[in-house]
């Protein structure tokens, strides 16, 4: 039994001939125009991706990664044309007509997505801690160096307690270095929005950027990056991505 996998949605312009063949996806890919807008999709076994044999592949990261980077790199070719609703992988639709039903019952939703996102993009800031660094620097912030403290076995006790104060001062000192952050990005950016941060990342955003101003956002991360370093901390910038942070899944 097949099934429709639909990679993304498009606004009309979309070039209908594009050659998705360097993607590495495994299945020929068509644009299909679909009321007023297009679907980015192609024909699949709907067992691949659903049922207890699908569920097992989904968990085999061998088989799963480079359909994940081919499910990206399609939507990315995309974004060269276009203005890109991203869906997430495997999305899957029954048949033609009730994608066709979805795709109309949606479009106004579509329509106002490509028509505020016209030009824009999606970039990903991350804040990485080096823990020793940071914690080294709450020392000598909060215990600056004497020459009258004691040595021996109390010297050890005091430098332990001195140790747990800083690294209990950690929290609260970086809550408030990274709540700089964000109004130095929104400098810059239509929009902020704080991510989920996975160790050893203390900070995650995604920042929609008008493609003009992206050079001067990456100025001022290279600027914060200066401030940063002396902290311990390191920012990533990645991008631009597919605009999943910025749409409502349809």
């Amino acid at each position: 039994m097949g099934a429709i996998y639909c990679f993304c949605f498009a606004p009309a312009a979309l070039p209908t001939d594009l050659d998705f063949a360097a993607c590495g996806w495994e299945d020929p890919i068509v644009v299909r125009p679909l009321a007023g807008l297009n679907a980015v999709l192609c024909e699949v076994p709907q067992d691949r991706y659903t049922g207890d044999a699908a569920e097992r592949r989904l968990a085999d990261l061998q088989w799963l990664m480079p359909r994940l980077e081919a499910h990206d790199r399609v939507i990315t070719q995309v974004m060269a044309h276009a203005t890109v609703f991203p869906l997430r992988f495997a999305t899957l639709f029954s048949s033609d007509q009730a994608l066709a039903i979805e795709v109309a019952h949606r479009r106004r939703t579509l329509l106002d997505f490509f028509a505020r996102m016209a030009g824009r993009e999606e970039w990903a800031i991350k804040v990485l801690l080096d823990q020793d660094r940071a914690l080294a620097g709450r020392m000598r912030a909060l215990f600056p160096e004497t020459t009258d403290a004691p040595s021996g076995g109390r010297g050890y006790l005091l430098r332990q307690r001195q140790k747990v104060q800083a690294e209990q001062a950690i929290g609260p000192w970086l809550n408030q270095l990274i709540a700089d952050l964000d109004p130095r990005l929104l400098q810059h950016c239509a929009s902020v929005l704080k991510r989920p941060a996975r160790d050893p990342a203390v900070a995650n955003r995604a920042c929609l950027v008008d493609a003009v101003n992206a050079p001067a956002l990456h100025a001022e991360i290279a600027r914060i990056s200066i401030d940063y370093a002396e902290h311990g901390l390191e920012l990533h910038c990645s991008g631009p991505w597919p605009l999943y942070s910025f749409c409502v899944a349809p």
